[in-house]
């Protein structure tokens, strides 16, 4: 039973480690989990196991080592197309420059 909470322990502390999500969602996925990990009730259900599988894959979701595998390249986010589509998205998302009305009108109509 000691070794559950000694891997709660470490999933929390891990969960803490998570950076603040840029775009507010209905549910956050880090107080989600913090929430599903302090709830002692539900910790009984779940076996020693599964939690260490869980600590695992938080562990490798943490480090970003899907991220670090499957490295993208230029080719995808400056498509030959429209070549500043993601720089838009990114530049919205991280709120450096918004459009106007008059420019997200024009981006939709012509596209660029």
């Amino acid at each position: 039973m000691s070794e559950k909470k000694e891997i709660t322990k470490k999933i929390l502390s891990l969960l803490q480690t998570l950076p603040k999500e840029k775009i507010q969602h209905y549910a956050s996925f880090k107080n989600s989990q913090i929430a599903r990990f302090q709830n002692k009730q539900l910790l009984e259900t779940v076996s020693e196991k599964d939690l260490k599988l869980q600590y695992i894959a938080l562990k490798e979701l943490v480090n970003d080592k899907y991220k670090n595998y499957y490295k993208l390249d230029d080719k995808i986010f400056k498509p030959k197309a429209n070549p500043k589509y993601y720089e838009r998205l990114i530049s919205e998302i991280n709120g450096e420059k918004k459009e106007s009305l008059f420019t997200a009108f024009r981006t939709v109509v012509f596209g660029k």
